[in-house]
């Protein structure tokens, strides 16, 4: 026995934060299962693109298969992804496969993954999907064939596309075939980066080909929200970054980052404490998670920093408010719910195009 304990006895509760599976960083293919009878997991985790052919998928060569040929152009990114999800769709005793909602619904009940990526699915099949998405945390990346007639409606805060012709004039038939996953080439190489941190173009992709298109078809192309993926000055660029609605993928996934680090923050803080008193010291407590929140979106980018105007004030990058308890009433209190915390803060935004003007003289 201890001696110390005769005079002093201590005893340490390990109290474990809760083990948060939400992910914003990796991308899940869904798309039909493979030809040659294999049975993959409905929704599987895969690290590499040899264990996507061990599940049955063919990647490569004239038999490669749609679920395939995208798990190798994602993990063709540099960085490769660390890991890629796939959902199969599964078939009826007709052998009619299941509408993608119903597989995309099995693939939610399955946490880590984020922006969901068709693979050998009708494009009349986008708009339900991109419905389906509207109402989830999740985002949905597709390919568009034909900019004038685009499969998702332009309503879509969750669904964003990447036109794959590779030319103007070019038939679908002629497009090559890793350009029907140019969506997930993108996908796979932005969320490489922290949420926040990233803007979705002048992002240079592996395994794909760059379009050639006139610069009023490009024009057409940013007027209706759509993608693509060009050459500058010889350097190969994805362009624009917006989903349909018109707002920037970044930004979308920010917010969606933002609020689930701040819940778990301050469920963490409630799974820890035996009780976070309804005081201005309990509420103190939380109103330090909120801002903890925002720190780090400062530091990942997603935030602005305080800056400062031309007289010298300052501009802060967030503001925050929360209610002392004197304030609230005595049903509130006796509800033990909080209300009344509110935060504001500044989008750090990115800069897409610089307009300079200038002059020439001869003399100072």
């Amino acid at each position: 026995m201890n001696s110390l304990d005769q005079i002093v006895q201590v005893s340490i509760e390990l109290n474990q934060p809760i083990n948060d599976q939400t992910s914003f960083d990796h991308l899940l293919i869904f798309g039909p299962g493979p030809e040659n009878g294999n049975t993959p997991a409905d929704v599987g985790v895969y690290s590499s693109l040899s264990e996507v052919t061990q599940a049955g998928w063919v990647a490569v060569g004239g038999e490669a298969e749609p679920v395939g040929t995208a798990a190798m152009v994602a993990f063709s990114q540099n960085p490769a992804p660390s890991q890629i999800y796939i959902a199969v769709q599964k078939k009826d005793e007709s052998g009619e496969l299941e509408e993608p909602v119903e597989t995309l619904e099995r693939a939610s009940q399955t946490n880590g993954w984020y922006v969901a990526c068709p693979a050998g699915v009708p494009a009349e099949k986008f708009e339900g999907i991109a419905q389906w998405v509207e109402t989830q945390v999740k985002l949905f990346a597709f390919p568009v064939v034909d900019m004038e007639s685009c499969p998702v409606s332009s309503v879509y805060y969750r669904s964003f596309g990447y036109f794959i012709k590779e030319k103007d004039g070019q038939s679908e038939k002629d497009i090559s075939e890793v350009n029907h996953y140019l969506h997930i080439a993108a996908v796979a190489k932005c969320l490489n980066y922290e949420a926040g941190s990233e803007t979705w173009a002048y992002k240079t992709l592996a395994g794909v080909f760059p379009l050639v298109l006139s610069k009023a078809r490009q024009r057409t192309l940013e007027d209706r929200h759509i993608n693509w993926y060009t050459t500058i000055a010889g350097k190969s660029s994805t362009m624009l970054g917006q989903v349909m609605a018109g707002e920037w993928i970044d930004v979308i996934r920010f917010r969606d980052w933002l609020q689930n680090d701040m819940q778990v923050r301050i469920a963490n803080l409630f799974f820890r404490s035996p009780k976070i008193l309804y005081t201005d010291s309990g509420i103190a407590l939380v109103h330090n998670q909120m801002i903890a929140s925002l720190k780090e979106g400062v530091r990942r980018n997603g935030i602005s920093s305080d800056e400062f105007d031309e007289n010298g004030e300052c501009i802060p990058g967030y503001k925050t408010s929360v209610p002392s308890s004197a304030s609230l009433t005595a049903s509130q209190r006796a509800s033990r719910k909080l209300t009344g915390c509110k935060f504001s803060a500044r989008l750090a935004g990115a800069i897409h195009a610089v307009e300079i003007k200038g002059g020439l003289v001869y003399d100072a």
